[in-house]
C-alpha cells in the first residue's frame, strides 16, 4: 500500500471520527437550561413546603391559644356564677332563718323589744301587717297572760332565689308557755317565707303559713 493511500485512508478515519464527534455534541442551550431549571424548581418546591409546613404550626398554635382562652373563660365564667349563686343562697336561708325566729319568739318582760327585733327583719305591707297586729294583740295577751314562746327553725329550704326576690320553705317548732298553762306546749309548723332585697338586705315580705 502506497503512502498517498495510506494518507487517505487516514484522513478517511479522520473524518469518520469527526463524523462520530459531530453526532454527538453534547449538552446544548435547551439542555443546560432544563438541567438548570430542575434544581432551582426542586429548591422552590421545598421552600414553598416549609412555609407551609410553618403557618400550618402557626395556625395550630393560634387555634390551641384560642381553645385556651375559651374553656378559661367558660369555666372561670362558670364557677363565679356558681359561687354568687351559692352565696345567695346561703344570704337567703340565713335571713328566712332568722326571722322567722325573731317573729315567733317573746317573752312578757321582753316583749316590746322582741317584737322590735322583729320588725327590723321586715319589709313592704306585711311589716305594716305586723307591726298592728304585733302592737294590738300579740303585745297586750303576752304582758297579761304571761305568754312566753320560743321558736326553732329545724330546716330550710330555697324554693326560689332571684336577684331581688326570694321563697324559702321553713320548717319549725314552737314551744309555748303561760301562767294559765305552764307546761311546754309544743307545736310544729311549715311556712313559706317571702323575701325581698332592699338596700342590700333580705328582709321578709310575707309568711304564709302551709
Amino acid at each position: 500500500m502506497s503512502v498517498l493511500e495510506s494518507k487517505t485512508d487516514a484522513t478517511d478515519d479522520l473524518d469518520d471520527t469527526d463524523a462520530e464527534v459531530s453526532a454527538d455534541p453534547g449538552p446544548g442551550p435547551e439542555d443546560s437550561d432544563e438541567s438548570e431549571a430542575a434544581p432551582a424548581d426542586a429548591s422552590t418546591q421545598r421552600g414553598t413546603r416549609r412555609a407551609l409546613a410553618h403557618w400550618r404550626a402557626l395556625a395550630i398554635c393560634v387555634a390551641l391559644a384560642a381553645a385556651a382562652a375559651t374553656a378559661g373563660w367558660l369555666y372561670f365564667g362558670q364557677y363565679r356564677t356558681d359561687q354568687l349563686t351559692a352565696s345567695a343562697t346561703t344570704a337567703v336561708v340565713d335571713a328566712a332563718t332568722q326571722g322567722s325566729v325573731a317573729l315567733l319568739s317573746y317573752a312578757p318582760d321582753t316583749v316590746d323589744r322582741d317584737l322590735a327585733v322583729a320588725q327590723s327583719n321586715l319589709t313592704g305591707e306585711f311589716l305594716t301587717y305586723y307591726g298592728e297586729f304585733a302592737k294590738q294583740i300579740v303585745a297586750p295577751a303576752t304582758k297579761q297572760r304571761g305568754v312566753q314562746t320560743t321558736a326553732t327553725v329545724v330546716r330550710a329550704a330555697p324554693a326560689e332565689v332571684n336577684p331581688d326576690d326570694a321563697k324559702v320553705l321553713v320548717f319549725l317548732n314552737q314551744i309555748t308557755v303561760s301562767r294559765d298553762s305552764p307546761d311546754p306546749v309544743q307545736a310544729a309548723s311549715s311556712v313559706m317565707v317571702g323575701l325581698a332585697k332592699v338596700d342590700g338586705r333580705w328582709l321578709i315580705s310575707s309568711f304564709d303559713p302551709i
